[in-house]
């Protein structure tokens, strides 16, 4: 018999734990047929997230991800979340508002646990939207241009099945040793509620 320690024991826990708690959350706060009544830790696409974090808050919590100034960026919020250790929040370059226009909850974890936990999420998901269609994929991720990064992706559609309708996806992200080198990513399972707005901007190289 294989013995498994305190460390995995908590490990697996805590795994145990996130799959429940997004299944739940997820049974309680969606309809499956507007991505604005999908949830990540209270927040909506459509709502000011002035809602949720100051206006110092967001300026200070700028994700690194570019040198420049780009049509969109991206605010992480690290502190008070219930499941996921950081959101991602979309946010379009001067608006005011601060509307969000796509977001992700993020957990860092190795490929192998990732993918046996998306598949159990996937299992219920499948119940949740079962009238949305879906799909898998093995995709280079757009964000490394070397195409070394993977992601692994179940993908739920609200639209006819366009790799640019609005979409909610369970995905595993694999980043190349360089991505982790010069960016600090990890490996990790995200959770996203993403929008035809910003799918348009990531197709178009993130300008």
């Amino acid at each position: 018999m294989t013995r498994i320690d305190h460390s995995e024991k908590v490990f697996f826990m805590k795994i145990f734990l996130l799959v429940l708690t997004l299944i739940l959350g997820f049974q309680s706060s969606i309809k499956a047929d507007d991505i604005r009544d999908f949830q990540i830790e209270g927040m909506s696409i459509g709502d000011s997230l002035l809602d949720h974090l100051t206006e110092d808050e967001i300026i200070n919590s700028k994700r690194n991800y570019f040198e420049d100034q780009r049509k969109y960026y991206v605010v992480a919020k690290f502190k008070n979340l219930k499941k996921y250790e950081i959101v991602d929040i979309y946010l379009k370059t001067g608006d005011r508002k601060y509307i969000i226009r796509t977001l992700g909850g993020l957990m860092s974890i190795n490929l192998n646990k990732c993918l046996e936990t998306k598949e159990e999420i996937k299992k219920e998901f499948d119940e949740i939207f079962s009238n949305l269609k879906s799909s898998e994929h093995i995709k280079k991720h757009e964000f490394d241009k070397s195409g070394n990064s993977k992601q692994y992706q179940q993908v739920y559609y609200f639209g006819d099945g366009s790799k640019r309708d609005n979409h909610i996806r369970i995905e595993c992200d694999n980043w190349s040793k360089k991505i982790k080198k010069e960016k600090g990513f990890e490996d990790g399972l995200n959770i996203v509620a993403m929008t035809t707005e910003i799918l348009d901007w990531i197709y178009s190289g993130y300008k």
